[in-house]
């Protein structure tokens, strides 16, 4: 049983990837009608020219397509890993929380090979860490007293919950509690159930039913509601020992405990980055816009950048931007921002009237703001 659930999560990753590949076309197309520029790891090591993205979009589809097919073959899903990897190094943006937990699902599977035990444990330990982080990081005030008030707005019906903070705390709650939940033998019946209605919920109300907003991250709710379905099947009786029993085991497990459970800790004090923390919807993250003291005017690039700027023309968030021309956010950390900034400097004649604007947030304070302003003078060193 174990091994026939494995490949069929294999084909749900893969059918996932399909999907937001669709919805998502000018990130892994740059030939695409987009003037946002890519943002690579390493500079200057990757040409830019419509033949080259012919190539990779292609090999990306069809190695997603083989693993779909063929979600037995090793080497299907262990190019696939590396052709994910190649083009993240090409464009930062493409590191998504989903695709990063495709990536540590798929690390895991291959590292399982026959060992459909630990496989299963390491997808569960997985998800439980997406819930766990997911729950932990609303519970704030940014979360139940704003970010919850917006998502009620989905559907008349819950337009009331949104002005009554505690139930965007127990939401929280409730979703911090999905990981023992389904972890624990004796209550992993009714939280199965419980954590698949809860992405079915959200799918919906992201949906052009809803709220029409973000709507990439359908496919990886879908997904993970089929994931959790399948991985907490009662009937698969499979302990924890499982997971460590093997020498081998006890490495990739490791590796996935710190990168899924352990790390996103480092990000209460802003040394991980946002993608990588599980920090959805939790309204916490860095906020980076670019400013200028006259509106801001770059035609060039193709785009007219008006329609999402505020302040009278002199603000662009760049999360507005990539989802307009993406289909998703920006990655959240530092570099990337500045490379995006470093771009847009190009369009002010005077570096002195124009830079990057960050705003952190203190995640327990909602009185706790710092803005940092970076002129272009220093980003363009």
């Amino acid at each position: 049983m174990a091994n026939r659930y494995i490949q069929r999560i294999t084909q749900l990753i893969a059918l996932a990837l399909l999907a937001h590949i669709a919805l998502s076309w000018p990130l892994w197309f740059p030939s695409a009608s987009r003037s946002i520029p890519l943002t690579p790891l390493i500079t200057g090591l990757f040409p830019e020219n419509i033949v080259f993205n012919v190539l990779q979009i292609s090999a990306l589809i069809l190695l997603t397509g083989f693993v779909l097919w063929f979600p037995n073959k090793q080497t299907a899903k262990i190019g696939l890993i590396a052709m994910l990897l190649w083009l993240v190094l090409q464009d930062t943006n493409r590191l998504q929380p989903w695709l990063y937990f495709y990536l540590l699902s798929l690390c895991l599977i291959v590292a399982g090979r026959n060992q459909s035990d630990y496989t299963v444990w390491g997808l569960r330990l997985v998800l439980a860490a997406v819930y766990a982080w997911g729950g932990f990081n609303k519970l704030t005030p940014f979360f139940a007293e704003d970010n919850f008030p917006w998502f009620c707005e989905a559907f008349v019906w819950t337009k009331p919950l949104g002005k009554l903070p505690m139930f965007g705390y127990a939401v929280a709650a409730v979703e911090f509690i999905f990981a023992p939940g389904l972890l624990w033998a004796k209550t992993r019946p009714v939280f199965r159930w419980l954590v698949v209605g809860f992405h079915l919920f959200i799918a919906l109300a992201i949906s052009p039913l809803g709220l029409n907003w973000n709507t990439i991250v359908i496919p990886w709710n879908l997904s993970m509601a089929g994931m959790v379905w399948l991985l907490f099947d009662p009937k698969m009786q499979i302990t924890v020992e499982h997971y460590f029993e093997l020498n081998r085991s006890r490495i990739t497990s490791g590796m996935v405990l710190l990168l899924a459970w352990v790390f996103p800790a480092l990000n209460i004090f802003h040394v991980w980055d946002e993608a990588l923390s599980w920090k959805m919807y939790s309204n916490t993250q860095t906020e980076a816009s670019f400013y200028a003291r006259i509106p801001i005017n770059c035609g060039y690039t193709g785009m007219n950048l008006d329609p999402l700027t505020y302040d009278q023309g002199r603000k662009l968030l760049l999360d507005d931007w990539a989802i307009k021309e993406l289909h998703v956010p920006a990655y959240n950390n530092r570099r990337t921002q500045q490379q995006l900034a470093r771009y847009l400097c190009n369009c002010i004649p005077n570096p002195d009237s124009a830079g990057l604007l960050i705003l952190t947030v203190d995640r327990w304070d909602y009185q706790a703001r710092h803005w940092e302003e970076i002129p272009c003078k220093l980003i363009k060193k």
